[in-house]
């Protein structure tokens, strides 16, 4: 449906069995070296990049967004800020950026994504990973910390938005605000239609224009164009794959899933995200025992991209606590 590829384009501008391992090494000794690689993970060539090396620190796995995104943008803003503290390992999932894709093309369910970054996880030779996780990449790293809760020493969930029932009406709500009468009119016809709510939803993001996304995605326009322009030099493209077997299997109960997990966790959020990160993370905070929230004044759905400095300062500061 056209709707999945809209969704793609806004978030992007932005199962197996595991191998068993014996007495994995700490953290400290991660034994690759920085620099681009491709780890074969489950018979697929994933792309990895590793910076900060000589930090020695428990490694940061930054996990995208998407469904279906990359890394790239990341890579040139907040990320070579954390590398002048931390050991940051970039991954791309399989199928996005610059990974190989599956032969099958409905190979992207959750469990399998999760069995993947375990896998990563097994491939760098550490006991614990921290995970940083933003937009859909927070849901990713949320869902296997419950999976796998030994295997993670920290949580870092930017703009956390799952794709739920309510964050449908968030987003929608969200792109009635930044609306022209027209683009209103046409939202409050829909919304008067009797089709389902995630029809409903679709209808709306196909009114929405490039410019009207960077409005919804982020608060100063400026960013919205540096987005852009990285999104244009990558040349990386999101296939739409694993978002259509994303929203067809889509469970929306990650708020209640992650109930009483004790994983130290970290919530960023933008105080102008139309697109359920704000919604998403104070629901979070209140059902995660062991967490804190930064709401961010000036940010929208990429407070990564939009405040870059706080961002490093913020995650520095909660990697480096007790």
């Amino acid at each position: 449906m056209n709707y999945i590829w809209s969704i793609l384009i806004a978030v992007t501008l932005f199962a197996c069995t595991k191998p068993q391992s014996q007495s994995l090494p700490t953290a400290s000794t991660l034994k690759q070296q920085n620099g681009e690689r491709y780890f074969t993970i489950n018979g697929i060539r994933h792309w990895v990049k590793i910076a900060g090396r000589e930090h020695n620190t428990t490694p940061i796995v930054i996990v995208h967004g998407g469904p279906g995104g990359n890394n790239y943008t990341f890579e040139r803003t907040a990320g070579p800020k954390l590398e002048e503290f931390a050991t940051v390992v970039y991954y791309e999932q399989r199928g996005c950026g610059r990974s190989e894709a599956p032969q099958n093309p409905t190979d992207y369910a959750i469990p399998t994504l999760i069995n993947d970054l375990d896998i990563l996880r097994d491939s760098l030779g550490v006991e614990k990973i921290s995970l940083l996780g933003y937009s859909f990449g927070s849901e990713l790293s949320l869902r296997y910390a419950l999976a796998h809760p030994t295997n993670v020493e920290k949580l870092i969930l930017s703009a956390p938005a799952e794709l739920s029932k309510a964050n449908m009406l968030v987003q929608i709500q969200g792109f009635y605000a930044i609306g022209d009468s027209t683009v209103r009119t046409g939202i409050e016809k829909i919304l008067q239609d009797g089709t389902p709510l995630p029809d409903k939803y679709g209808k709306v993001w196909n009114l929405s224009s490039s410019a009207m996304v960077d409005r919804f995605l982020f608060y100063n326009p400026e960013n919205a164009q540096l987005n852009r322009n990285y999104w244009q030099e990558s040349k990386l493209k999101n296939t739409g794959l694993m978002a259509n077997v994303y929203l067809q299997n889509n469970k929306a109960d990650l708020v209640q899933k992650a109930a009483g997990l004790q994983t130290p966790t970290l919530l960023i959020s933008g105080v102008y995200d139309k697109n359920g990160g704000l919604h998403t993370g104070l629901a979070l905070k209140e059902v995660l025992p062991n967490s804190h929230i930064k709401l961010y004044q000036k940010s929208a759905h990429f407070p990564d991209i939009e405040e870059t400095e706080r961002f490093a300062a913020d995650v520095k500061e909660f990697v480096n606590s007790k």
